[in-house]
């Protein structure tokens, strides 16, 4: 029974840790699409529940009615409107998710406590990224408010793979092979470094976003050459990364770690070729808006795979 308990919950985690990636490519698709202001107010859109598809829905005077401190309602858009609002949804089921899977935690925590802990920090840092969320809006898509719910959003992230990997300890308790210290010294800068490059990412979006407000569209085309130095290191930086994470994999791949610490260095490897090839593409090709959120998700499941490395290495 106790066993079933856990294998629930430890489901409820899994679901809940993939919503938290279907958060993540939501938020990016809103800003590679330009819906931010989609919807101008929180939590209503347009002071609906559920938006208008048309602007005949809208009171003629609309911008201004929802016009706040620091926003210019631009011309409703349907698209950028329920691209945003579908967003926000993804949002609010997390939200449930979080509180779910708290409520389960509570039969299993006279197994282990910190899963109960790490579940209720998951549920304030659910709210507070909801309520971080609502001041992005009110503040007109401020870059520093961004930059800090792209943070939330990681730490968010790892809580949820810790839990996981505490919940399966309780079913297999073996453990990992004492790694040699250039991995756990290599596992922790490759993170470090993955955490940097996704800001860094960060920070080149939010100047694209300049350049295209700035700017007609049909000059997409030049927007590389317009960047300024945080796009160059992002660009040279990840050559970097590149080399940092093929040598720890290389030297999971060479130590007597567990087979599955080894597949793990190996997913991380496909998954890091993968963004590379992206990179690539964004770079030559002008940053194609479908290809942005899958970058940033590749980004964000490399950090993941990072992160849960670091679990199985450092026993402490």
């Amino acid at each position: 029974m106790e066993h079933k308990s856990i294998h629930r919950f430890i489901r409820i985690a899994q679901i809940t840790l993939i919503f938290i990636f279907i958060v993540i490519i939501a938020g990016s698709i809103v800003r590679a699409t330009g819906s931010g202001m989609g919807c101008p107010d929180w939590p209503k859109c347009f002071g609906k529940w559920i938006p208008p598809t048309d602007v005949s829905q809208l009171p003629d005077n609309y911008k201004e009615l929802y016009a706040g401190e620091h926003n210019a309602v631009d011309e409703f858009n349907a698209l950028k409107t329920w691209t945003e609002y579908l967003n926000r949804l993804a949002g609010v089921v997390l939200g449930v998710l979080v509180f779910i899977q708290l409520i389960f935690s509570v039969i299993i925590m006279k197994h282990d406590k910190r899963i109960f802990v790490l579940s209720f920090l998951s549920v304030i840092m659910v709210g507070f990224q909801g309520w971080l969320g609502a001041k992005v809006v009110s503040s007109n898509l401020a870059p520093m408010k961004i930059t800090i719910h792209m943070v939330m959003a990681l730490v968010i992230l790892a809580v949820a793979v810790a839990i996981i990997y505490r919940a399966k300890k309780l079913i297999s308790p073996a453990l990992e092979k004492s790694a040699q210290p250039v991995i756990i010294q290599l596992s922790a800068i490759v993170l470090f470094f993955t955490i940097m490059q996704i800001m860094l990412g960060t920070q080149v979006r939010e100047e694209v976003d300049v350049l295209l407000k700035n700017f007609d569209a049909a000059f997409r085309g030049d927007i590389i050459s317009n960047l300024g130095i945080t796009f160059n290191i992002h660009r040279s930086f990840s050559i970097a990364i590149m080399l940092v994470n093929f040598f720890m994999i290389y030297k999971i791949n060479k130590s007597d770690a567990s087979d599955s610490l080894k597949k793990l260095g190996k997913i991380l490897g496909v998954v890091l070729i993968a963004e590379l090839l992206a990179g690539i593409i964004l770079n030559r090709f002008a940053l194609p808006a479908p290809l942005q959120p899958i970058h940033l998700l590749l980004a964000c499941i490399a950090y993941a795979l990072q992160f849960l490395i670091i679990l199985k290495v450092v026993k402490k």
